[in-house]
């Protein structure tokens, strides 16, 4: 018997209905909580009309510029008798929801949880997370700073945030608005100082610490160590995450300009040293997200542009930078904006209280 074309298109409409309604997506049932929509962590937002879009779009090479933002205040990031920008210099960017996210902590003073959101152009001061256990009105509490110990996985938005002298990394479901916790870093050093960068190629998240390197696998979920007793600082490392070459840079801290290449085949290569002593106390360690080039600004300003593939340094321009950094790495937050090619930084009253764009190439090498 012949079905009406009007049935047979209502009929797979509904089917579709319901095959969403029970959690199956190409025949298969997702998991728990899996969105119903993969994210790809890549620009989804075509004709982008935020004012930070805007103002990238604008920018040329080797230049920087101002954006004007709602609710960025010194009150924002005051906490007690200190502020949320000491002893750090990464935050992150969910290219989904359009956010940067930051989780930092005043010398014995109070955690926060911000964010600055492209849509509203405006930050926002967040609940603070559960797992810490302090009181966020007096300071008292776990102490620590934020050091290099926020990460994304861009691709399932999730951030990470390493505690301060613990072995616990918590991650943070940015669609869910709720936090998790991963098993524990067994048999791990702690101390403060440490870094962490998610690997999406491989899926996990890269812990280092004084010379100590681990990995989190999300598939095993499990760590296992990958080096230990590598030259670097006993603490105050770094790690950070190049999306354009698909590796991680990782060392340095306290009096070292030792540095690391980790690639998506778990090679980790040790590079020449750096023309800087490159950790918390001196250098805010960042990314061009079109050309992949590690940008490290000392606190003596100093401007570099590492390829962490070529191992080739170059030493940039200054001239129109709008902060100087006063002989001090804090006061200064970074993150790559990989929608719009342009690295973000925002700083404390001591550097102005503001946030900037900064355009390092045009277009991909």
């Amino acid at each position: 018997m012949m079905v009406p074309k009007m049935l047979r298109v209502v009929t797979t409409i509904v089917a579709g209905l319901v095959l969403a309604g029970l959690g199956i997506r190409d025949g298969v049932r997702l998991a728990a909580g899996e969105p119903q929509q993969p994210r790809t962590g890549k620009p989804s937002h075509k004709g982008d009309a935020t004012e930070l879009a805007k103002l990238a779009a604008a920018m040329k090479p080797g230049t920087w510029a101002e954006l004007k933002t709602e609710g960025y205040t010194a009150e924002l990031l005051k906490v007690q008798h200190h502020h949320i920008l000491e002893y750090t210099a990464a935050a992150v960017w969910d290219p989904t929801s359009r956010q940067v996210l930051f989780v930092g902590q005043g010398h014995y003073s109070a955690l926060k949880f911000i964010s600055y959101d492209a849509a509203a152009n405006a930050w926002k001061l967040r609940e603070t997370p559960p797992w810490w256990k302090g009181d966020a009105r007096t300071g008292k509490g776990p102490i620590g700073h934020a050091y290099y110990n926020n990460g994304i996985d861009p691709v399932r938005g999730v951030f990470y945030l390493h505690q301060s002298a613990t072995r616990l990394v918590h991650r943070y479901d940015v669609a869910k608005e709720t936090w998790t916790t991963l098993p524990e870093i067994t048999g791990a050093a702690t101390g403060h100082g440490t870094a962490i960068a998610y690997f999406p190629e491989r899926k996990g998240l890269v812990r280092v610490l004084g010379g100590a390197v681990h990995f989190f696998s999300e598939e095993k979920k499990e760590w296992t160590r990958l080096r230990d007793k590598l030259a670097m600082g006993p603490y105050h490392n770094v790690a950070h995450y190049s999306a354009a070459h698909k590796v991680v840079l990782f060392g340095g801290g306290n009096n070292s300009k030792d540095l690391y290449r980790l690639d998506a085949e778990g090679n980790i290569t040790q590079l020449k040293p750096a023309p800087v002593e490159v950790g918390i106390n001196t250098a805010v360690v960042t990314s061009d997200p079109l050309s992949g080039d590690i940008l490290v600004l000392h606190k003596d300003d100093k401007f570099y542009a590492l390829d962490p593939v070529k191992d080739a340094w170059k030493e940039l321009d200054t001239e129109g930078m709008p902060f100087r950094m006063k002989g001090s790495s804090f006061d200064v937050v970074a993150t790559p904006v990989t929608d719009h090619g342009v690295t973000l930084f925002f700083t404390a009253e001591r550097k102005g209280l503001k946030v900037y764009l900064y355009k390092h190439t045009a277009s991909l090498r």
